[in-house]
This record gives C-alpha cells, sequence and structure tokens, in this order.
C-alpha cells in the first residue's frame, strides 16, 4: 500500500484553472484517495508522496530555498519477501520529522488501507519521539481499524479496511515512527508491480525498498534517476535493493505535469509486455459481455432504427445519463473485473469499467465493434519504462471509426476527451493485447467564442447582451457549472468578478443534450461602471464572459520553470460591438496586434464604425503540455492578450 500522501491537486487545464478563479461556486478537493501498492493512481500526483517519518539526521541542503517545509522524510523503508506464487509479506517503516505547526497537523495520523480478502494487517510498532528524547508509545485507543470511506460511499466495489494510528501529543521537532507488517494471501490478477518514488516537496534523507524472492522467479526492474540499485543472488535467493538518498524538497509549479513523467522512479514488475494485461484482462471480461434479452431489448430500445455511428452515440449518451458514477479506483480491492451488465442496470450504478462494459455489451446486441481501454487518467503524460499496472480508469474503443470515448464522464459529448485522457498511452483488452495513443487535442476542436453587444450611458451605466458558445473539452465543465446554480445566481456571480460588476441573467441551451455545444445568452447592467468626464478612458467591459483574456495570467510566474507544465490547447474568440455615450467621440482605439510564434497565436482588431467601436479579438495555445524549454516562448504568447485587454479606450466630449 502506498502511505499517506500529502497532495496539492495541480490544476490540469486552462479551463479548471478559470473556474478556481472566475466561477465562485464549482467547488474543488485537493485530496487523492491513498492508492494499492500494484494500482498506481498519478492523477493529480505533482505532489508525490509525503511518508511520514523522523531520525535524527542532518536535514539534507534544500534545492530551492522558498519551499517551506512541514515534515523531513527521514527514513522510509519497504521490505518485501516474496514466495514463488507473488503473494508476499511486506514490512513497511516510515519516520519522520514534523517541521512546522503545519507538519504537525499533517503528521497527526498515519493510515493504512487494505482488502481482508487478499491481505492481512498488522501494527507492528509506532511511537512519537519528543525534541526532549521522550518516547511516547501509541497504545491501543489510539489505533482504529474502520471501513474505507470508498466501502461505505461503494458498497459491493470493495470491502477496503482501513487501520489508523493517531499519534500523541505531538508539537514542532516531534518524530513520529510507524511499522506496519501486510501479509498478501492473494495474487493480484494483473501481476506484482510497483512504481516507487521519492516525495517531491519534502526533503528525503532515505528511501528504499528492497524484495527479497526465489531466484527463480521472474521480477523485471528499471531506474530513471538518483535510484541506485543493487540486485544479487545468493543460492537460491535473489535480492533487488533500490535506494535514493539527501533528495532535496523542491517548489511545485503552477500547472506542472506529474513528477512521474521527469523525477526519479524505480519500476519492478512481473508482467513482460503491455499486451499482456489486455490479453489477461480480457480474458476476465469476456464472459461479463453476455447479450442478454434485457441488454437487448434495451439496445433497441436506445437506438430505435439508428445504425452504425448514431446508433453508437445513444448508446453512450443513455449510458453516460441513465448510470450514476461511484468514485472508485481501477484497482486490486475494487476488482479489475467489472459487475455484470444484469447487477449495473439494476443497481444504477457503477465505476468506469461497469460503464465500459454496459457500453460495450449494447453496442455488441448491435453489432458495433468496441474494446474497452486502460488509460492513466491525470497529470502524467509518459508511458511507464516498465510494463506495469499503472493504469486508472477504463474507457472504450471503436475501431470502426478511430474514436476513443469516455462513458464515466457524463458531461461529455459522445467524442471529446479531456487534457487528462488526451495524447495518452493505452492497452487495449483484446485476445491480442493491443496497445495505441488516444488523440492529441487540438486547437480547432476545443473552442470558446464570446460576442457582446454593449451600451455606455452618460450617466456610465453599461448595459450589454451577450452570447457565449463551448466547443469540445470546454462543454463537460461549463456543463457542470451551468447546472451548479440559478440563472440569476450565476449570472450575478460571474458580474461579481468583473470590475464593473452588476446583475445580470442568463439562459442556456438543453445542459441534458450531450450532442448539443452549449450555447448561453446573458443580459446585465453594470450601473456607473465607467466615469463620464469631458475625457472619458475605460477598458473593455467584460460582462458575461466567463473566460477572459487577461485570465491567461494564471500562466506566468516570474521565476524560471523547471519541469513541463499543461494549459491545454484552445482557441478562444471575443467579439465586441461597444455603442458610446451621446455626445461623445473616439479619440483613442488601442493598435491591433497580430502575434505569432511556436507556442500559438495571438490577433486583435479595433475599429470604429459611427458610434460604435468594434473588437475582435483571438488567443490559440496550439497543445496541452508544454516542456520548460519551450516557457519563455510560450509566455511572450500569453502577455500579448494580457496587455491588450489593458489597453485604453479614449472618448471625447464634443
Amino acid at each position: 500500500m502506498k502511505p499517506k500522501k500529502y497532495i496539492f491537486l495541480p490544476i490540469i487545464a486552462f479551463v479548471s484553472g478559470l473556474l478556481l478563479t472566475l466561477i465562485p461556486n464549482v467547488s474543488y478537493s485537493t485530496e487523492v484517495k491513498k492508492v494499492d501498492n500494484f494500482y498506481l493512481n498519478p492523477v493529480a500526483q505533482t505532489l508525490p508522496k509525503i511518508k511520514n517519518t523522523p531520525t535524527q539526521q542532518k536535514t539534507p541542503p534544500q534545492l530551492d530555498k522558498e519551499v517551506v517545509e512541514d515534515i523531513r522524510i527521514d527514513n522510509y523503508e519497504k521490505k518485501y519477501q516474496l514466495n514463488s506464487d507473488y503473494t508476499y509479506t511486506l514490512f513497511q517503516t516510515q519516520q519522520s520529522t514534523l517541521l512546522t505547526k503545519q507538519g504537525v497537523e499533517y503528521g497527526s495520523r498515519e493510515t493504512f488501507d487494505y482488502d481482508p480478502n487478499t491481505d492481512s494487517l498488522e501494527l507492528i510498532e509506532a511511537y512519537v519521539l519528543q525534541p526532549n528524547g521522550e518516547k511516547i508509545k501509541v497504545t491501543s485507543e489510539n489505533i482504529f481499524t474502520r471501513s474505507s470511506p470508498e466501502s461505505e460511499s461503494a458498497p459491493g466495489f470493495t470491502n477496503n479496511m482501513t487501520m489508523t494510528v493517531v499519534f500523541p501529543k505531538l508539537m514542532e521537532g516531534s518524530q513520529t515512527f510507524v511499522k506496519w507488517k501486510q501479509t498478501n494471501k492473494k495474487p493480484s490478477i494483473v501481476g506484482f508491480s510497483s512504481i516507487e518514488y521519492p516525495s517531491f516537496s519534502n526533503s528525503t534523507v532515505k528511501d528504499s525498498v528492497e524484495i527479497e524472492l526465489p531466484a527463480s522467479l521472474k521480477l523485471n526492474w528499471k531506474k530513471r534517476g538518483n535510484y541506485v540499485v543493487t540486485d544479487t543472488q545468493s543460492g537460491n535467493r535473489r535480492k533487488i535493493s533500490a535506494v535514493i538518498t539527501n533528495q532535496p524538497g523542491r517548489k511545485a509549479e503552477h500547472g506542472m505535469v506529474s513528477s512521474w513523467d521527469f523525477d526519479s522512479i524505480f519500476v519492478f514488475s512481473n508482467i513482460e509486455t503491455w499486451s499482456e494485461i489486455g490479453i489477461n484482462l480480457w480474458n476476465k471480461w469476456r464472459d461479463k459481455a453476455i447479450i442478454t434479452p434485457e441488454v437487448k431489448k434495451l439496445a433497441s430500445q436506445i437506438t430505435g432504427d439508428k445504425k452504425g455511428i448514431e446508433a453508437a452515440r445513444l448508446i453512450y449518451n443513455w449510458v453516460a445519463k441513465n448510470i450514476k458514477y461511484l468514485a472508485v479506483y481501477l484497482n486490486d480491492s475494487a476488482g479489475y473485473v467489472p459487475h455484470s451488465t444484469t447487477e449495473i442496470l439494476r443497481n444504477g450504478y457503477g465505476d468506469c469499467k461497469d460503464y465500459v462494459l454496459l457500453m460495450h455489451t449494447l453496442l455488441k446486441a448491435k453489432g458495433i465493434e468496441s474494446i474497452p481501454v486502460l488509460i492513466d487518467a491525470g497529470s502524467a503524460y509518459q508511458p511507464q519504462p516498465l510494463p506495469s499496472m499503472s493504469f486508472n480508469h477504463a474507457i472504450i474503443y471503436l475501431p470502426d471509426y478511430n474514436i476513443f470515448t469516455d462513458p464515466t464522464n457524463n458531461d461529455a459529448a459522445f467524442d471529446e476527451l479531456d487534457e487528462s485522457i488526451s495524447n495518452k498511452f493505452v492497452v487495449l483488452l483484446t485476445e491480442k493485447g493491443l496497445t495505441k495513443f488516444t488523440p492529441k487535442s487540438q486547437p480547432q476542436n476545443n473552442r470558446y467564442e464570446m460576442q457582446a453587444t454593449i451600451a455606455i450611458s452618460n450617466e456610465g451605466t453599461i448595459k450589454g447582451e451577450s452570447e457565449l458558445k463551448y466547443f469540445g473539452n470546454f462543454n463537460s465543465v461549463y456543463r457542470r457549472y451551468f447546472a451548479s446554480n440559478t440563472p440569476k445566481q450565476i449570472a450575478n456571480a460571474i458580474l461579481a468578478n468583473t470590475p464593473e460588476n452588476g446583475t445580470g441573467i442568463i439562459e442556456t441551451s438543453d445542459l441534458n443534450n450531450l450532442d448539443l455545444p452549449i450555447t448561453v445568452k446573458g443580459k446585465w447592467n453594470s450601473p456607473y461602471a465607467i466615469i463620464i468626464e469631458n475625457q472619458v478612458y475605460f477598458n473593455t467591459p467584460v460582462g458575461i464572459n466567463t473566460i477572459t483574456p487577461s485570465w491567461v495570467r494564471e500562466y506566468i510566474t516570474f521565476d524560471k520553470r523547471n519541469y513541463p507544465f499543461i494549459v491545454g490547447a484552445a482557441n478562444y474568440n471575443w467579439e465586441y460591438k461597444i455603442t458610446i455615450p451621446t455626445g461623445y467621440k473616439i479619440t483613442r482605439l488601442p493598435e491591433n496586434k497580430d502575434f505569432t510564434n511556436a507556442t500559438g497565436s495571438y490577433k486583435s482588431s479595433y475599429k470604429q464604425e459611427n458610434k460604435q467601436i468594434q473588437i475582435q479579438r483571438n488567443l490559440i495555445i496550439n497543445k496541452d503540455v508544454y516542456n520548460a524549454e519551450e516557457y519563455p516562448t510560450f509566455q511572450d504568447l500569453i502577455y500579448k492578450p494580457i496587455n491588450d485587454v489593458r489597453s485604453m479606450i479614449v472618448l471625447e466630449k464634443l
């Protein structure tokens, strides 16, 4: 099992970040569930594991002096003893020093999740060592074993239990120690594999993993970065050891990819090829894809007389809208094999593999070929260096139409993939276990269009009307947002985040129709938003506009970027028609802009037509992820809309 992690969720895409700053009604959680040792979830792992651990050793030097460390990891140690069938005993030790008040809060407890059907767990020892040398043992009243939260929220999907150790009398400088013994009694159906990695944000004195196994047992390994690996054999026993020491804490960068893409990792696995995963799981799935009379009848009811891709689209829409999603990760404890279609339809809920199995079976009933797909949905974009079960999500592929689709995302249209599953390495569950990549995001597919008509009165009040249109992967985010509150509340929340403020109302297209891109029409009134004098200076009013050019400042940093970062390929268009107050003339308009570089382009035009100012702006971001070396070029692009929207328009009284 992975130890407790303190992970801060990075903004994975342009739109997600926008919602954090502009749209106050949508809440986002920074909590990431712990994952099983043989199911590794890189979603939001920009700041990987902080293993709670201490010793009297000296803190290693800092790479970045701006990093405020709450916990120092003094020793994190995992020792596997493998049996000939890949069951194992794991001894896991964690020692850390709590350096700050926040570190005391973070390190107040340790948890270990396990599946009682396949594992047993024993707490060998836990204590606190105070700065004055006093040792306080954790007693039984501070040790709890309960059903895991996911077990309670997803009955029938996982029987996980969580053992929790609560450390007493903690203070700054306290050191915590905990040692677990996990005994695995049933090997995983997807093989024995794991990815080890050091803490990103906290300094680590020592991080190690040791695997002792029969010499005849197959186990491969690869490493990247600073791990030192030894692989020795004595008699009929083999020992593999990977150690990384004196890792400094590093500063997370806004929107950075998972550290799995660039940092030190150690991977071990008994899986020879990626195809092996697809073949093994398909052999488990195939018996579930049974066309029962119930399934056949339902497929016909859903599709009517439609065939081919239109029938597939209708089946996708039905599954996405009629099955409730339970957020249970694809892992050993929740099972890699879906429930039967009968169970899924009876319950009306499922996790990703159940969505895919149901859609696959309904398509099969209509003679449409489809293939379940394993994918890593998150901020890691590089395939692992060794075949391993590093997947956390299931989607589906329609080979006749070369379409990947994700029925779990029940706010996305049939052919819409968000950044977390675009341009990702995948394994197809087939008799041959094929591999592919999902399509790259294209800016022309992910578009935002805003058209506004604005009138400025002689009192400085702004009255405006706007129409917003969303295409591609913008739709799923904004379907959720516009359904989250009343039209008036949403309009006023948007206006509250503009310089002119005001009140308004919106009207949306049918948010339940996944085939229809979202269109929003808004009206607003901003009293006395502009100061009217003999000369009038103002910027372009924002109004009801969910994505503004100035918001891209989120991606600007005054420091050097060291790591790849996620933006999101997109095409943004803004058009304004502004009627000026009577008795005034336009004396200054901003200069037109026309800029293109390797990361994208920005163009704008300003022109006068009678008493009206016409403005057009267009920003294109070419791809989802940029390397750190591309950041200066990307920054040059992003400063263009930032500076442009600050340009002043000047009026003068006749």
